[in-house]
């Protein structure tokens, strides 16, 4: 069949997207079938005006005549190039729409040809790209860690309140800093190199645990020990590097008087005059000191044996091994054990102590247990 032949109406009515004809009135002389569909329209809708299809809103702000007569007279204003606006179906629902208007005039007479497409999809696409970009930045925002971005060339593009925190910096002003600048100076050929290694490297990751720990320098000249994990992904065929860092001052603070500590506490144990046993909640000894080791039978080691069968030097060693186990048990709930216990030494020596177990909890959880005695014969006692 020649074009000439098929009608304006059939081939508006098999046109795929939603599609109106308007009088410059509003009067809708034409609707196809998707637009039919579109609008939920059950009967014609032919000699209806096209303010019926605008909810309220729309119809105070937006004079749908005005708008076509507009159209008419700047039919090339790039603002009219593409309308969004919300239509109202049948049945009363709100539907977002991108317009487009083409102008027909035969014969003296002006007709418009609206075509309709549903954008409430594409939307929602938008809505929930948005949100998850303000929840990844509220997310960075509040991050006790530093989170740095870097482009190709190694500038920063991004420095979250941590990072300006602990570098020294003002709000914005590591934005264009030069990478490299949050580094000692000995550090900054052999980093350049390693992130140029890192970018070819097929891995997206090096993550905390798997680098050693790195050096930073802070805006005043310190520098800061930080772990740190790093990240690459390639926006519009540049890689972009991410740098989460984590400050390591507090910890080596706190691991310095944690040995200071125990180093101080193995002095004293060590050379104490008493004798002192450290034991672990299954009974076993873990550490012992030397005027408890002359208890012992010479050259016998206690450690790792079982504190309530060591040979202590006793005229009964089952009921001494069967009170000690059950004074353990008592420690593990809590309580305390003291007695005086009298020793007998194979030269035939005596000595009396002053024996206790005591437990060492946190939580209401024993976790140690520190045996005690002392010589009760010594001077002074």
């Amino acid at each position: 069949m020649p074009l000439a032949e098929v009608t304006a109406s059939s081939m508006l009515s098999g046109f795929p997207e939603p599609m109106l004809v308007i009088e410059p009135g509003g009067t809708l002389v034409f609707v196809n079938a998707a637009a039919e569909s579109l609008l939920e329209i059950e009967s014609s809708a032919s000699g209806r005006n096209i303010s019926d299809f605008l909810p309220e809103k729309e119809r105070s702000r937006l004079n749908p005549l005005a708008w076509l007569q507009r159209w008419a007279e700047t039919p090339d204003a790039p603002e009219m190039d593409f309308v969004h606006l919300n239509c109202q179906t049948e049945k009363g629902i709100e539907l977002p729409v991108r317009v487009r208007v083409g102008r027909i005039r035969e014969r003296g007479k002006t007709l418009y040809v609206v075509m309709l497409q549903d954008i409430s999809l594409d939307q929602a696409r938008q809505q929930q790209t948005r949100d998850a970009h303000l929840l990844a930045a509220r997310i960075l925002a509040i991050s006790a860690d530093a989170i740095i971005s870097a482009d190709q060339s190694l500038k920063i593009t991004y420095a979250n309140p941590s990072a300006e925190r602990l570098f020294g910096y003002s709000d914005g002003e590591l934005l264009g800093v030069e990478l490299e600048n949050l580094l000692p100076s000995r550090f900054r050929d052999g980093h350049r190199g390693q992130i140029t290694k890192f970018g070819n490297e097929s891995s997206p990751a090096r993550l905390m645990g798997d680098r050693s720990e790195v050096v930073g320098l802070s805006r005043s000249g310190e520098e800061i020990p930080l772990e740190a994990s790093i990240t690459k992904t390639t926006l519009e065929q540049q890689i972009v590097f991410s740098a989460q860092l984590r400050d390591l001052r507090s910890r080596k603070a706190a691991e310095q008087d944690l040995a200071r500590s125990l180093a101080s506490f193995q002095m004293v144990f060590d050379h104490a005059i008493q004798a002192m046993a450290l034991i672990d909640p299954q009974g076993v000894v873990q550490q012992m000191n030397a005027a408890a080791r002359q208890l012992m039978p010479h050259d016998f080691n206690p450690i790792g044996k079982e504190f309530a069968t060591l040979p202590f030097w006793s005229a009964d060693p089952e009921a001494t091994s069967e009170s000690l186990s059950k004074a353990m048990a008592e420690c593990l709930e809590g309580e305390s054990y003291r007695v005086s216990a009298t020793i007998e030494f194979p030269d035939g020596r005596e000595q009396l102590l002053d024996f206790s177990l005591t437990p060492v909890r946190i939580a209401d959880t024993t976790f140690a247990v520190v045996a005690e005695a002392r010589d009760l014969m010594a001077p002074g006692d």
